[in-house]
């Protein structure tokens, strides 16, 4: 008799109904509305107290250098000169500014002095924004001239047709290290609830009376299909929150209002085309591929403990590739064709993260995609049989942990 739709339903229903699991998935989506919201709201607040300049000097330059700052600074008062330097008094007077900022001709152009209460926050913008000052005083030409001269015309054109231009590829990567993310903080929840679940039923003499009217490969085989379809509820809601506030998320770090209206028309067009149907097909295939390896895994580690506590130690070693995939795939954003990343994009328990990573950002040869597929297809059989052999004596094994030397003996039978 087949008791999986049974086992499937019970574990489901536990597992929808519980606290934690509830409890995880909520506060994940109100941590992907905090990643949306809070840069901008931050950004807001830090740099509504680092803006604020008083500028010292000559009125042809103070004026002059005052319509190049107010991109990224507000000009809180201007000075033809003062007694002394100034201090933290004379900021605080002024409107609290950040710096004060000493503008002089020099024989060579443009000389500043700054008076900052960070420094570290200060130089970069400042500098930036008074190079065509200091290019007319140096040069003697006229605005007119120099700004077609402070700016290189670059042209890039992809030699990938996945993407047609910059902004594309960089929402692509935006888009693939989500959903990297959401994929590694699933499998991970998940396959440590499986094994939660099946490390509290040894321990309370739960599995002797379920081994004893069940079969166990149909029991294991129940648990991961009810800790994966949770896990693909919990990804449905992840990721549809994601897509309904990554625009904002990009929206909040541009620089400014025209920027800002260029990043959200960028944001808004491109969407569709990077989250089309074969990105979601390709994550929930990874999803599923990589989840039923490390699920088995952990769930066959679980049944040899005999305690909750021995749990960290044994399973241990499964984490490696869990985080090691996640972190090949933050460098596969950038380099996805490098040898070692196209190497490990084909290696199973390393591939769900990298390979899903490489065909989001770029094209990937449809015989590598091809061949990551089945690597990772007979991987999950090879995992599920030695699994469930281990997860079959692991059951009913009580006393020690049993030791590496046995659970070879336990797959070689």
């Amino acid at each position: 008799m087949n008791v999986i739709p049974i086992v499937f339903n019970a574990e489901f229903l536990r597992r929808i109904r519980s606290r934690s699991y509830i409890i995880a998935t909520v506060l994940m989506m109100l941590g992907i509305v905090l990643l949306a919201y809070l840069p901008g709201l931050l950004a807001n607040q830090f740099t509504s107290a680092t803006r604020g300049i008083v500028l010292i000097g000559a009125p042809d330059l103070t004026g002059r250098a005052k319509a190049l700052l107010a991109k990224d600074f507000d000009i809180v008062a201007t000075y033809p000169s003062i007694e002394g330097t100034p201090t933290l008094a004379f900021l605080d007077k002024n409107k609290k500014a950040s710096a004060a900022a000493v503008l002089e001709h020099g024989g060579a152009g443009l000389k500043v002095t700054a008076y900052a209460r960070d420094v570290a926050m200060f130089r970069g913008a400042f500098a930036r924004d008074l190079v065509p000052l200091n290019v007319a005083l140096a040069t003697k030409l006229s605005p007119a001239q120099i700004d077609p001269l402070l700016t290189v015309p670059v042209a890039v054109k992809s030699l990938d047709t996945k993407f047609a231009d910059e902004s594309a590829a960089n929402i692509a990567k935006g888009i693939a290290y989500g959903f990297v993310l959401v994929l590694y903080i699933s499998i991970f929840i998940n396959a440590q609830n499986v094994m939660t679940s099946v490390a509290e039923e040894k321990t309370n003499r739960i599995s002797e009376i379920l081994a004893a009217t069940i079969p166990p490969s149909q029991l294991l085989f129940g648990k991961i299909l009810a800790a994966g379809a949770t896990g693909f509820i919990q990804i449905a809601l992840w990721v549809g929150t994601g897509i309904a506030l990554g625009p904002i998320a990009l929206h909040s770090f541009a620089d400014d209002s025209t920027t800002k209206g260029s990043h959200a028309a960028a944001v808004a067009s491109s969407l569709p085309d990077q989250l089309g149907p074969a990105v979601i097909a390709a994550f929930l295939l990874f999803f599923l591929l990589g989840f039923i390896q490390y699920a088995t895994m952990f769930a066959a580690a679980a049944s040899l403990v005999n305690r909750t506590e021995d749990l960290g130690s044994l399973a241990a070693p499964l984490y490696f590739p869990v985080i090691g995939g996640f972190f090949l795939a933050q460098i596969a954003l950038q380099f996805p064709n490098a040898n070692g990343i196209v190497v490990t994009s084909m290696m199973p328990l390393l591939s769900p993260f990298v390979m899903f990573t490489r065909m989001t950002v770029a094209t990937v040869p449809i015989w590598q995609v091809v061949v990551s597929i089945a690597v990772n297809l007979v991987s999950a059989y090879l995992i599920v049989i030695a699994a469930g052999k281990i997860y079959r004596i692991g059951l009913l094994m009580y006393g020690k942990t049993p030791k590496f030397s046995q659970v070879l003996a336990t797959l070689r039978a």
